[in-house]
C-alpha cells in the first residue's frame, strides 16, 4: 500500500535557480508580455494519492496543468509582490517623468552627477560573459557589502542563509544569459553590486549590496536607474522586485500582484480530495489572519520584536557607529600644519573614509584633488584639504 505524501516546493527556486523547469506544469505564460515562459508536452505526474504544494508563484505567471484523469490545481493568494511594467514606458526617462516629481528627478540627477564628479565612476553589466576569477572577487566584495550594511543596522540578513547557493548558481546563469550582475565601479573598485536572475523578458531583483562609505551619494537610486536603462535597451517587459515591504519598492514600482500557493492534487480519489480541501482551508484561514493582523500593524510590532531578539552581538572594535567623530569645517591653518599624507585606500583610515566621502559630496570635490593628512597634534585627528575647502576630523 502506497502512503500519502505531501510534497512542498518553492517555485522561484525551481523557475529561476535550478532550471530547466521539468515538472507537472504544462505551460507558464507571462500575462504582461503574452510570452509563453515554459511549455511541457509530457508533464510529470506524481502518485495520485500525493498532494503537491508550490509556494511563491507570481500570479502574473499563469501556470497551468493538464487537468486530465482528475488532476486539479487550486491557486491561493498569499503575500504581495511588486514590479515595474516596462511596457508602460518608452525608456527610463519616460518612466522617471511619469513616476516621480520634477524635484525628485532633479535629486536623482544631482546624486549621480556628484558621484561621477567626485569619483572615477563606471558602470558594467555582466551578461553572457564574466571571468571566473573576477566573478569570485566580486562575490567576495558583495558579501562584505551586505555584512557591513547589516552590521551597521544591527540586523541579521536572512538571505545570507542561502549565500552559498546564490554564489554557486550565479556564475553559470550569467554565462547562459539567465542572470546578470550589475556593478558600479570607482576606478577598479566595485562599490555597488546587484544580482538579478532573468527568465524570458522578465528580470528579477534578487540581491543588492553597496559600500556604505558611499552612502551620502544614494547609490541605490543610481543603481536602479542604470538597471532600468539596460532593461529598456534590451527590450525587457517586466522588472520584478518580488516580496518585501520596503519604502523604495513602493516608490519605484507601478504594479502590485499577489504571490500564490498552488495545490496540485487528484480529485478523483476521495481521501486525497478531502485532504486537499482541509489544506486549502488551513492556508486560507492563515492568510486571512495575517491580513487582519496587518490592518492592526501587528506585523510591524512583531517585526521589531523579532529584529531586536535576533540582533547580533556587535564587535565594538569594528563598529563605526561606536566611534565618536568630531567635525571641524574650515579649521585654522596654523593648527593643521604638521601631518603625514595618507593614502585614502589605506586600511588604517577606514574608520573615517565615510566622512572623507561625505566631504567630497558636500563640497563637490573630486577625490583626485584632495589630500588627507594624519595630524601629529592632536593625535587621532585628520585634515582633508580640497581645492576650496578643508575639514578636520577628530576621532575620540
Amino acid at each position: 500500500m502506497i502512503s500519502f505524501k505531501l510534497n512542498k516546493l518553492n517555485f522561484l527556486t525551481i523557475f529561476l535557480e535550478n532550471r530547466p523547469l521539468n515538472s507537472f506544469y504544462s505551460s507558464i505564460t507571462n500575462v504582461f508580455s503574452g510570452q509563453v515562459e515554459f511549455r511541457n508536452v509530457s508533464t510529470t505526474r506524481s502518485n495520485p494519492k500525493n498532494i503537491t504544494i508550490v509556494k511563491d508563484v507570481p500570479e502574473y505567471l499563469d501556470a497551468q496543468i493538464n487537468e486530465d484523469s482528475g488532476w486539479k490545481i487550486r491557486k491561493l493568494k498569499t503575500f504581495k509582490g511588486s514590479l515595474i511594467n516596462l511596457n508602460n514606458y518608452k525608456d527610463e526617462t519616460d518612466y522617471l517623468s511619469k513616476t516621480f516629481s520634477s524635484s525628485r528627478r532633479s535629486k536623482f540627477r544631482t546624486n549621480q552627477k556628484r558621484l561621477e564628479k567626485c569619483f572615477n565612476i563606471s558602470y558594467k553589466t555582466y551578461y553572457g560573459d564574466i571571468d571566473k576569477e573576477e566573478y569570485e572577487s566580486l562575490f567576495d566584495k558583495f558579501l562584505e557589502f551586505i555584512n557591513r550594511r547589516f552590521d551597521q543596522k544591527q540586523l541579521i540578513n536572512d538571505d545570507l542563509v542561502r549565500w552559498k547557493v546564490y554564489r554557486d548558481i550565479a556564475y553559470p546563469l550569467i554565462l547562459s544569459k539567465e542572470a546578470c550582475l550589475f556593478v558600479i565601479y570607482d576606478g577598479d573598485k566595485p562599490i555597488s553590486i546587484s544580482f538579478n536572475p532573468i527568465h524570458g523578458k522578465t528580470i528579477f531583483g534578487y540581491i543588492r549590496g553597496y559600500d556604505i562609505d558611499y552612502g551620502k551619494f544614494y547609490l541605490g537610486f543610481t543603481d536602479i536607474i542604470v538597471q532600468l536603462q539596460w532593461c529598456f535597451e534590451n527590450n525587457f517587459t517586466t522588472f520584478d522586485l518580488l516580496k518585501g515591504e520596503y519604502e523604495y519598492k513602493s516608490q519605484w514600482t507601478d504594479t502590485q500582484y499577489y504571490f500564490e500557493k498552488h495545490l496540485i492534487f487528484n480529485s478523483s480519489l476521495l481521501l486525497t480530495a478531502l485532504r486537499a480541501r482541509l489544506i486549502i482551508f488551513k492556508i486560507k484561514t492563515m492568510y486571512l489572519l495575517i491580513d487582519l493582523l496587518k490592518k492592526w500593524n501587528f506585523h510591524i510590532v512583531l517585526g521589531n520584536i523579532r529584529s531586536y531578539l535576533r540582533r547580533p552581538k556587535m564587535d565594538t572594535k569594528n563598529t563605526i557607529s561606536k566611534v565618536e567623530i568630531r567635525i571641524d569645517n574650515d579649521p585654522e591653518p596654523s593648527k593643521t600644519c604638521n601631518g603625514i599624507i595618507m593614502d585614502i585606500s589605506d586600511s588604517s583610515i577606514a574608520h573615517i573614509r565615510m566622512h572623507i566621502y561625505n566631504f567630497l559630496y558636500q563640497n563637490q570635490e573630486s577625490i583626485n584633488n584632495i589630500v588627507v593628512l594624519s595630524l601629529l597634534d592632536p593625535p587621532n585627528s585628520f585634515l582633508i584639504k580640497g581645492i576650496k575647502n578643508s575639514q578636520k576630523i577628530t576621532v575620540n
